[in-house]
């Protein structure tokens, strides 16, 4: 059954990544539609008694940040209603996808296996990404017009999304290099380098920056961790750094280092922000309504470059202003308790580095990027165990599974 249960949500992150450059309604509300079902699924089964529901505190600020925009709307401090009301599907279904994935994630082994699955498609999807870029003419696997896709990474169309990607699944690559057990070491290093190197051809100051400090420090922290001494890993670190060389030459350098170069990299975005100021100060409480950025911004804009504002590039500020302090505080709960199970677990940093993304961007308002991140929300929520404890507790796990 959990298995069947993570097949299902996998295949749910893989579509939803696939048509995520497709702007239509459609491609949000069918993965959001799927993940209320696969919660419903174990709703279901814990009412017939075959499940027994696991619980953690991350799921209740969530589950008050999915009920706050309801709380908006009937309360009628939303600015325009519909925005508002597709922004309720977003995070109640980000909730549901945390309340699933503790379910799911409950069996060592399945989380394991789930974590390199994710891993492969990482890889798979840094190979894919740089070679449309560069040889597609402009669309999406070569197949699909649409704007902006002469600047896609496979089907991610702003680069810095792209880039929170690679930032979540980066550091499971890495830390597995020192917690697998099997065969796939060479993988991960290889995954891992891949995936880095990607990076530039994105083309994300922010995501260079972010993976720059997963690469340094996650293998550091991993390695300790595993008792193994900085001389064990001097010669691996070695091959990977060359590999990285040969892959980021590959990829091409130039477009990063000139962007890096650049005199203010927070001009525009600086502007949003301060915007977002007396937007909070009119209202504090209860904000414009989720999902209400775009529509309340030109009121308070402090210059106009002509074009349309739809994020405030600051999802913190953004936040703020959309659901007022309350739902603030939820989020930063959220992040509070993933900052301590992240770093028990090393392999789950991803989730806070995405976090302090949000400080300048948007990484996670596409459902694609947030269904793997809330879905690692959720797998950090368990500790570690050792490779004979998981196994001891699978094969408990399949007793019971086949008793029921």
């Amino acid at each position: 059954m959990t298995k069947f249960a993570a097949a299902a949500l996998f295949a749910i992150t893989i579509a939803a990544i696939a048509v995520m450059w497709e702007s239509a309604f459609w491609a949000t509300a069918l993965a959001e539609v799927a993940l209320f079902c696969v919660a419903a699924f174990w709703i279901i089964a814990a009412l017939i008694g075959v499940a027994e529901l696991q619980t953690r505190f991350v799921l209740f600020p969530l589950a008050a940040a999915a009920l706050w925009p309801l709380v908006q709307i009937v309360a009628g401090t939303t600015i325009y209603r519909w925005a508002t009301a597709v922004s309720l599907l977003y995070w109640a279904s980000a909730a549901a996808l945390v309340f699933a994935g503790l379910q799911i994630f409950s069996d060592h082994a399945v989380r394991r296996g789930y974590l390199r699955a994710l891993v492969v498609a990482g890889f798979i999807m840094a190979v894919v990404a740089p070679l449309q870029l560069f040889t597609s003419g402009g669309k999406i696997f070569w197949l699909f017009e649409t704007p902006f896709a002469n600047v896609a990474m496979g089907p991610f169309l702003y680069g810095n999304q792209y880039a929170a990607f690679i930032e979540l699944l980066l550091p499971v690559a890495m830390a597995s290099l020192f917690t697998d057990r099997g065969g796939w070491r060479i993988f991960y290093g290889l995954a891992a380098a891949v995936m880095y190197a990607s990076v530039f051809a994105s083309v994300s100051r922010t995501g260079f920056i972010l993976t720059t400090i997963e690469v340094l420090l996650v293998p550091l922290v991993a390695a300790r961790r595993a008792g193994i001494s900085f001389r064990q890993i001097a010669g691996p670190g070695v091959i990977f750094l060359a590999v990285l060389m040969v892959l980021g030459l590959a990829v091409g350098p130039e477009r990063m280092i000139a962007k890096l170069q650049q005199k203010d990299p927070y001009a525009g975005r600086r502007e949003f922000a301060e915007a977002a100021l007396p937007m909070i100060q009119d209202r504090p409480w209860m904000g414009v309504g989720l999902g209400n950025w775009s529509v309340a911004y030109p009121q308070y804009a402090i210059f106009d470059e002509g074009l349309l504002v739809n994020q405030a590039h600051n999802d913190w500020a953004q936040w703020t202003v959309e659901g007022g302090v309350p739902f603030v505080l939820f989020m930063l709960l959220v992040a509070v308790w993933s900052f301590r199970a992240a770093f028990r677990t090393i392999w789950g940093t991803g989730v806070l580095v995405v976090f302090f993304q949000c400080f300048v961007d948007y990484p996670i308002q596409r459902i694609a990027v947030a269904i793997v991140f809330f879905t690692l929300i959720s797998a950090i929520a368990f500790p570690e165990v050792s490779s004979e404890a998981a196994h001891r507790r699978s094969g408990m796990r399949r007793k019971i599974d086949s008793a029921a």
